[in-house]
């Protein structure tokens, strides 16, 4: 049964189980904390007074909005870089929580007579703002500082995510003062945002102002120089400029005729080169193109062969000297002369062109070099005429800007164009904001019950008792036997006689089955040898070592086998109690050699189940125990009985149980549940490992499985599903000491 209760392990993990666990065992502190928490909460907050709250929303353009000049642009048309526009708004948050700001809404608060900035009671009868905070009438200079100071430290800015919206949130237990601090902030700083843009373009106009007459004196000073500069220079109509590309025309002229006049000189040397040799030459047989192209040649020379001819055929009449041919041959030589003559007055007219010609190119060649002076000349002063020129255009186009400039910022002023508006203004708030005692209170609930929980876990680690089967088996590394539950005051209803003989009473209820398992762990520890002598203590007195003896008595016993029970606890012996027997004779008596065994075994209600009582107290139990009378008194127990079960007396007291567990076959140790501490188990293990005792193993004892998350779980599923034939399950939950004294 034991074993089939551990392997129902529930499923939750580690810390859903320890949680539970907590709510099982300490409900009362959990609760009382939840509990307290939020009743001095609610305490409290009924003695806070009720805080309003006002907000009036701005909106703040990071650029103001432009209506002069060529660049025209509305708020809607403004695309600022991202990063300089949230520099822009953190900035203007700075100044609106600034000391500056204070001090002008406090100014404006003392001097106000708007009803809305006034406390209850008109324009005439309402009380300032200001007088109510401070508590002085008047607008000096240490009032209006003082209030300053308070509404500092009222203003909150809360600027919207992604936009251009800004809350002023003023909160304050009365919702008038609220609703006047906000309207009044929201209304100074618009104003002295406004001011600071006036004064800032009255500033720029003035300075545009004083800059355009000196601009204008140093204009008409470059104005007349430049003048000057062409009366002195001769450039009246034209300008530099012009002169230079008329001169540069002329010169390109003269160059193209000089180029012409050249190539007609190399035309005409070469014509009277040809003449000169006409003078060697007879004409009748030159061949020159120039003379064969002369129209007065040309016919001369027909004449002259016509004459010839006539003069051949006079020859051939006459005789060389007859009057005739003698006529014809003058009148040849005539024509001759008169040929000659003409190719020499031809050679004069070429000469005379070619002559013409060097006078022309000489002319050109002058005429270019001087158009070279004055293009020199014009660069030298084109120099100090573009200075001059640059310099008065300069100062022209400036003077027009700052002109300009100078008319656009006078006109802004006048515009008074702001980047500021009011959006929403302040309303007078309705309720207030807190304290809000259902959210608190809520709140204060889970506080409180995470702090229950807390200290619930924080007493659950300062307590080092033995709760469960993993400080036995992981802490203690001892082997866990099994648990043996508590025993609660429903279960024992009805039934008569000690606590110790519930299972006797109940064989098919749970406790009893845990019992078994107890004693089937113990036999399966050793199948071959049998444990004959089990030795049965704990650490301190009250952790249920006799109630755990006298179970596992039972149990054998009602496996079938012969079982001795024998109480040698001879400093408080309680197994006669439970057994309601006489104390006349009993195992002291017999380790003395003062009676038989016949005379100490009794036999009990739980058939075969046999108990030898403490008997008489001795002087000296720890002598008595570890005298070899003992060791055989036990031998012949053992030999007449299949199992002796020893209930010892408390191992960290005295010295008995560590001397019976060497006489032992096997010892094992009984804890109790939320009172024996793990060093005090960590002693007894250590103690019986340094004898060199058998340590069969822990039991568990009074274990509550009704406030445990694990064992409490299948404990009551077994119990309702009444596998055992138990009686009805009852329901009370109030829970008895199982433990029966020691």
């Amino acid at each position: 049964m034991q074993d089939q209760l551990l392997s129902l392990q529930p499923e939750l993990g580690v810390d859903g189980r320890r949680l539970l666990e907590l709510l099982r065992r300490r409900p009362l502190l959990i609760a009382v904390t939840a509990v307290l928490v939020p009743v001095i909460a609610f305490l409290y907050l009924s003695r806070k007074p009720p805080v309003y709250q006002a907000q009036a929303s701005l909106v703040i353009d990071s650029v103001t909005p432009q209506y002069l000049g060529q660049d025209f642009r509305d708020v809607v048309d403004i695309e600022n870089n991202w990063w300089s526009a949230q520099e822009y708004l953190s900035t203007q948050y700075r100044i609106i929580q600034s000391r500056a700001t204070a001090l002008a809404t406090a100014l404006d608060l003392c001097t106000t007579k708007d009803p809305l900035k006034l406390m209850p009671g008109g324009t005439t009868g309402g009380k300032t703002v200001v007088a109510h905070l401070t508590g002085q009438t008047g607008c000096g200079t240490e009032v209006i500082g003082r209030a300053a100071q308070m509404l500092e430290s009222r203003l909150e800015v809360a600027p919207l995510k992604d936009s251009r919206v800004v809350n002023l949130v003023i909160k304050d237990a009365d919702p008038y003062l609220a609703r006047a601090l906000a309207n009044s902030y929201a209304d100074t700083y618009t104003r002295l945002n406004l001011e600071r843009r006036l004064a800032t373009s009255e500033g720029a106009a003035t300075w545009l102002g004083d800059e355009y007459g000196d601009l204008t004196t140093q204009l008409h000073t470059a104005e007349e120089a430049l003048v000057n500069f062409k009366k002195d220079n001769r450039i009246v109509s034209l300008t530099l400029d012009d002169q230079q590309n008329e001169l540069s025309q002329r010169r390109r002229k003269i160059v193209d005729e000089l180029a012409t006049v050249q190539l007609k000189l190399i035309t005409l040397r070469a014509q009277r080169e040809q003449y000169e040799g006409l003078r060697e030459r007879d004409p009748l047989k030159d061949t020159t193109p120039e003379l064969q192209d002369n129209p007065v040649i040309q016919r001369l020379k027909e004449t002259y062969a016509t004459e010839y001819q006539k003069l051949i055929d006079l020859q051939g009449k006459y005789l060389d000297k007859h009057p005739a041919i003698v006529a014809h041959e003058a009148r040849l030589e005539a024509i001759r002369a008169d040929i000659k003559n003409e190719a020499r007055l031809s050679l004069q007219a070429l000469d005379g062109a070619y002559n013409a010609k060097l006078k022309e190119e000489k002319d050109l060649s002058v005429e270019f070099e001087r158009t070279t002076q004055q293009a020199l000349l014009l660069e030298s002063r084109a120099t100090e005429y573009n200075r001059l020129k640059r310099n008065f255009e300069r100062l022209q186009k400036l003077s027009e800007q700052i002109g300009g400039r100078e008319k656009e910022s006078s006109l802004a002023a006048h515009l008074k164009t702001n980047n500021v508006y009011i959006l929403d203004r302040a309303q007078l708030p309705e309720a207030a904001i807190r304290p809000n005692p259902l959210t608190v209170c809520g709140g204060a609930l889970a506080v409180g019950l995470v702090l229950g929980l807390g200290l619930a876990f924080l007493l659950d680690m300062l307590d080092s008792s033995i709760k469960t089967q993993e400080d036995i088996e992981a802490r203690m590394h001892l082997p866990f036997l099994g648990v043996v539950p508590r025993i609660q005051a429903a279960e024992r209803e009805g039934l008569k006689g000690p606590p110790e003989l519930f299972i006797h009473g109940r064989p098919k209820s749970p406790i009893a089955e845990c019992c078994r398992a107890i004693r089937t762990s113990l036999m399966f520890m050793s199948p071959d040898k049998p444990l004959r002598k089990i030795l049965v203590t704990s650490g301190e007195p009250q952790e249920g070592k006799s109630m755990t003896a006298v179970n596992l008595s039972i149990t054998l016993a009602q496996s079938g086998q012969r079982v001795l029970l024998i109480d040698t606890d001879m400093r408080r012996p309680r197994i006669h109690k439970i057994f309601k027997l006489p104390m006349v004779t009993g195992f002291s008596s017999l380790v003395a050699g003062e009676g038989t065994i016949e005379d100490s075994v009794r036999e009990t209600e739980v058939p075969n189940l046999s108990v030898i009582p403490c008997g008489p107290i001795p002087p000296n139990p720890s002598e008595l125990l570890h005298s070899e009378r003992c060791k055989v008194v036990l031998g012949e127990l053992c030999e007449r009985f299949d199992r002796v079960v020893l209930d010892s007396p408390p191992l960290a007291v005295v010295t008995d149980a560590a001397i019976l567990s060497q006489l032992c076959d096997g010892t094992v140790l009984v804890a109790k549940s939320g009172k024996t501490s793990r060093e005090l188990l960590a002693r007894e293990r250590k103690m019986l490992v340094d004898i060199k005792s058998n340590i069969l193993g822990c039991v568990l004892n009074d274990l509550d499985l009704a406030n445990r998350s694990g064992y409490g779980y299948r404990y009551y599923h077994y119990r309702d599903g009444q596998y055992y034939g138990d009686d009805a399950a009852p329901k009370a939950s109030a829970s008895a000491s199982a433990t029966g004294g020691s």
